[in-house]
């Protein structure tokens, strides 16, 4: 509303007041006309061209301005007017009179002066050549064209420089002149890349613009829903305003090959899921390194390998990661046991034995050398190894001198991973996991699915990892029940809109989960959220029926039917989203009345605008006796944990003190 408000009024400025006091921008230097009026400007710093300075170092003083929509405004401001005339005879170029019979003119140096010349003879100072770059039209000197007429911004002023200084640009007087329309352009997403398919959704930035989308090469298309991009594509966008469209804006995704990770190791937790036999990486976590071979000269240590931690899994593939085999040593004097770890199947065991040096050990009584047992601890980072022959040393991470070693001061840890061993198959134990199936396969459903809602002969689900629908089902079930494992279905979808059919043996647990089973708020939807149970909060409902809601980011979705509607008002729009042919709709379920939270000052316990002592008076008070007249026990409920105690009366007089929440 403001932007248009500052165009009707640049609008209006087209009349008598343009002539009097506003300047717009020369576009070229065919624009100069004699007689006309001109004003010098940098944009930049918001500078016009003042009354020149009568001190020995002559300059234009530095007026502030205000440029709308490259037009200015002089009225109030001494912003020097110049008059344009062309100079007599053979001569060339440009004067401009500022006042009867005054010039600005360049001399020596980099002065600006002023010159009173009433005989018509115009010397070649007093003549500048227009000139047209990419800032706008500058003046050059005649006399000496490396001269150029130029806002100075250290020494704030305006005058002829050759070295590089600040555009100094022609405004002219601008009678008749009608401001551009502009129409703001679109948002997109910012170039990246995805794996398998990526949701865009442009984003309208002018109130009342339809928004236009091209793919690559193709034709603009008016834009509807979020764009499902599953190759390497270029978006275009535009917004377009009655005849005036933005300017096009355009964002890459590219589609990249999922990587593939291999030889996955999992933390070790507790020092008890330690097992002989398997095997076991070293690994620091912050910098995604594990333990390769041990090296170096005198002074040996475990090198560094990069690895990749995805998900707290570590992969360690091809790489020259060292495995460890887990044997079992001697306890030590406390009763710990101990461990060995063997390198790589070869018969070398890691060994400490003296200074920072990690080395390897081998021959028949290597695993009983005490240098080469080490103790597992656990700590808050994971797993650590202690040497048995001196508990103070522990294997950790050098990120200086980068190296797996053991040390007596703090380096970073270096803890111990579990080679992977994939549990014994579950069958189906999501909803994700069954919404990806082919079509017409059959499944048996092992997880915990959530009834979110049952509407129009079908239930519709929900668990951690997304959402489902069993179709046509006989069976009822009341929101926030959970079905116990082993139903039986069949996956078909159409059009991406996943549905399960023919289900059998359904069945409620018992248990019930309200969180899940919730509605939830959306401001955007994508393909993801298909069979979600959701509602869209504070939608106003005219005299006319909606047909389609705006979500807060912009994205538009149709509702399925205008039948029912409630009368006007505010309402949160309970219901499911579906799919029309290949578009996202919401089918309504329920309209909630919208009640607007309550507002409340926090600590302001006597309702009466103000945090004061006041406050903590009316608040011991209630405490006291247990009279809640003239209290606001909600913004009495300072320390935030949902009940009024003597706490809140602390964290109250905190926050007079300090002016200051402690959370």
């Amino acid at each position: 509303m403001k932007k248009l408000f500052s165009l009707f009024a640049l609008g209006m400025l087209t009349m008598s007041a343009w002539a009097a006091n506003t300047y717009v921008k020369v576009a070229s230097v065919d624009q100069l006309e004699i007689g006309k009026k001109y004003i010098l400007v940098n944009e930049d710093a918001n500078a016009g061209m003042g009354a020149l300075s009568t001190t020995s170092t002559m300059y234009g003083t530095a007026v502030a301005i205000s440029i709308d929509n490259e037009a200015v405004d002089i009225e109030g401001t001494s912003v020097l007017e110049l008059t344009a005339h062309k100079a007599s005879g053979d001569q060339g170029g440009w004067v401009f009179e500022f006042d009867e019979n005054h010039f600005i003119a360049w001399i020596s140096g980099n002065s600006l002066t002023s010159t009173h010349n009433t005989t018509g003879a115009i010397s070649l100072n007093e003549q500048w050549y227009a000139a047209a770059t990419d800032d706008g039209v500058i003046l050059k000197s005649r006399n000496d064209e490396s001269r150029i007429l130029q806002y100075n911004s250290t020494s704030p002023r305006f005058a002829c420089y050759t070295s590089s200084q600040k555009p100094a640009v022609l405004y002219v007087q601008g009678a008749g002149y009608t401001p551009p329309v502009t129409v703001a352009s679109p948002t997109l997403p910012e170039s990246q890349e995805f794996e398998n398919s990526l949701s865009v959704s442009i984003t309208n930035n002018e109130e009342g613009a339809d928004l236009m989308y091209a793919l690559n090469d193709g034709e603009f298309t008016e834009y509807e829903e979020a764009l499902t991009i599953t190759e390497t594509t270029t978006v275009y966008a535009k917004a377009v305003k009655g005849d005036v469209e933005s300017e096009v804006v355009s964002a890459t995704y590219t589609k990249v090959e999922p990587v593939v990770y291999t030889k996955p190791y999992v933390k070790v937790n507790s020092v008890d899921e330690l097992e002989v036999g398997k095997k076991y990486i070293i690994v620091n976590e912050e910098r995604k390194l594990a333990m390769g071979e041990i090296t170096g000269g005198s002074t040996r240590y475990g090198s560094r390998i990069e690895i990749p931690i995805v998900e707290d899994v570590a992969y360690i593939g091809d790489t020259e990661v060292v495995e460890l085999t887990l044997g079992k040593g001697t306890m030590d004097v406390l009763g710990n046991d101990t461990w060995t770890f063997e390198i790589n199947g070869s018969g070398h065991y890691i060994l400490w034995n003296s200074g920072n040096s990690l080395d390897a050990v081998t021959g028949d009584g290597a695993t009983s050398a005490t240098g080469a047992q080490w103790i597992a601890d656990e700590t808050e980072d994971g797993v650590v190894l202690l040497n048995k022959s001196d508990n103070a040393r522990k294997l950790q991470y050098n990120a200086s001198s980068p190296r797996f070693a053991c040390y007596t001061t703090s380096q970073q840890p270096a803890v111990l991973y579990v080679e992977y061993e994939p549990q014994e198959e579950e069958g189906i134990t999501t909803l994700s996991q069954a919404n990806a199936l082919e079509d017409s396969e059959n499944f048996t459903f092992n997880g915990d699915a959530v009834v979110t809602i049952r509407w129009k002969g079908s239930l519709y689900l929900r668990d951690e990892s997304g959402y489902g629908q069993i179709a046509d089902s006989l069976a009822i079930f009341e929101n926030g029940q959970v079905l116990n494992p082993g139903w039986n279905a069949t996956k078909t979808s159409e059009n991406g809109w996943v549905k399960f059919i023919d289900a059998t043996n359904l069945s409620a647990s018992g248990e019930t989960n309200a969180e899940l089973a919730a509605a939830q708020k959306i401001t955007t939807v994508d393909e993801s959220m298909l069979n979600a149970y959701v509602y869209v909060e504070n939608v106003y409902k005219s005299f006319l029926p909606i047909r389609s809601i705006t979500l807060e980011d912009g994205t538009v979705i149709s509702l399925t039917g205008t039948g029912n509607q409630p009368a006007m008002g505010n309402y949160n729009i309970y219901g499911i989203i579906w799919k029309s042919g290949d578009k996202l709709v919401f089918e309504p379920v329920a309209w909630e009345t919208y009640v607007a939270p309550p507002t409340f000052l926090r600590g302001d316990v006597n309702d009466d605008g103000e945090v004061n002592i006041s406050d903590v008076t009316a608040l011991i008070d209630y405490l006291l006796f247990e009279d809640a007249t003239g209290i606001n026990l909600d913004a009495a409920d300072c320390d935030k944990n949902n009940e009024v105690s003597i706490s809140d009366v602390t964290a109250l007089i905190d926050f007079i003190n300090y002016n200051e929440w402690a959370d």
